[in-house]
């Protein structure tokens, strides 16, 4: 089942008070409208009805696709400093709708479970999945790109995300977190995502660092090797 909860929040241009349905989970394979909202970027975007002003609320809620395999904890992206907190918790809410002592647990033997963080986050797992690409390849494939590129724009107020995929093509772009406006486009061939997983020891020591949890992300050994120094 989706839930939503209705609310009022004041309009942050002109101070009106706008209705509005905030999600807190979404079932896609019950509202696959819901799903292509999302895709297309109108998901939880509204317009305040006294003076035009469009704005879309940060996403925290909890996406699941049984048909696809997928359960996706969802936070803003202003929460990406607290990842390692915010992977547990997300964690421990799957374990206990699917893991081991829950009756869904068979369920959950075929799941894949990931936290992501801001709606660029979310609509790079969604389109993945549907192009039938590893979210663990998918990452390897960016640095890859970075290095030959030789800039790592990254920050955090910008992103490189996957925006889609071909037969021929993965379309990155680096976005700006806050608005999503895409700053550049990169297209790469689709063949760089085999001759990663045909160089298996070239990439597993990252592979594994980046896969090593809930947040699959190239960025996860950059935040751990701060947290582990600022500790």
């Amino acid at each position: 089942m989706s839930i939503f909860e209705a609310i009022e929040l004041p309009c942050a241009s002109c101070g009106a008070p706008v209705s509005f349905s905030l999600v807190h989970s979404v079932n896609a394979a019950r509202r696959p409208d819901l799903r292509s909202a999302i895709l297309n970027r109108s998901f939880q975007r509204q317009e305040c009805a006294s003076c035009g002003h469009v704005f879309r609320m940060a996403p925290e809620f909890t996406y699941l696709d049984v048909g696809r395999k997928q359960f996706i904890a969802v936070w803003p992206a202003s929460d990406l400093a607290d990842w390692q907190a915010l992977e547990q918790r997300a964690q421990g809410s799957f374990d206990k709708a699917f893991g081991p002592e829950s009756d869904a647990r068979k369920l959950g033997e075929a799941m894949n479970a990931r936290v992501v963080f801001g709606w660029a986050g979310l609509n790079e797992k969604l389109i993945a999945a549907e192009a039938g690409v590893d979210d663990r390849t998918l990452e390897l494939a960016k640095v890859a790109v970075m290095r030959v590129d030789g800039q790592v724009k990254v920050g955090p107020d910008r992103e490189f995300r996957l925006l889609g995929a071909t037969a021929d093509q993965l379309v990155f772009g680096w976005l700006r977190t806050d608005t999503e406006e895409l700053e550049e486009e990169v297209a790469v061939p689709r063949t760089l995502l085999a001759e990663i997983e045909a160089e298996p020891a070239d990439w597993q020591a990252l592979r594994d660092e980046v896969g090593s949890g809930m947040f699959v992300d190239f960025r996860r050994p950059m935040f751990a090797a701060a947290a582990a120094a600022a500790a």
